[in-house]
């Protein structure tokens, strides 16, 4: 039931690419569709990773920040943060431990999106609206996150 992905065959290892028949060998799910999700899974997890390694990368710049919206520990949280972030979008891009992956994007972004892009509490009329944008900007790849991991619990 829970083996691993190395002990599946070649061919068993994209379940999402997979097409089930319908009883004569003829895929159920059309070609445009199939490549729609790799080319969607492939775009969402590419941004996420670059976001994460935006994060690792400016560590000291995002501790800063962090600190400022009152994180603890804001160094050790914005690396595991963004560790999370990197698992996730590496995770979705290769379609490897999807469910993890999935999960992990998910958590970065009910974790990170009401701390750090709090919107609401902000009284400067043009830094609200950029903070209300990068707040629906990560509710958006947190729902793309939740229907990736659908997609993943399906295909087990």
């Amino acid at each position: 039931m829970l083996e691993s992905r190395s002990q599946r065959s070649a061919s068993d290892t994209d379940a999402i690419d997979r097409s089930p028949t319908d009883g004569e060998g003829t895929p159920s799910k059309p070609l445009p569709r199939r490549t729609a999700v790799r080319l969607g899974r492939l775009l969402y997890g590419g941004v996420l990773a670059a976001m994460a390694v935006d994060g690792l990368m400016n560590t000291e710049e995002r501790a800063e920040y962090a600190a400022a919206k009152g994180v603890p520990m804001p160094a050790l949280a914005n690396v595991g943060a963004h560790a999370l972030l990197l698992l996730g979008g590496l995770g979705v891009a290769l379609w490897r431990v999807p469910a993890i992956a999935a999960s992990a994007a998910a958590t970065f972004f009910l974790g990170v999106t009401p701390a750090m892009h709090d919107f609401w509490t902000v009284d400067d009329p043009e830094q609200r609206q950029q903070q209300q944008i990068n707040f629906l900007k990560n509710v958006a790849l947190l729902g793309t996150a939740l229907a990736f991991l659908g997609i993943a619990n399906e295909s087990e």
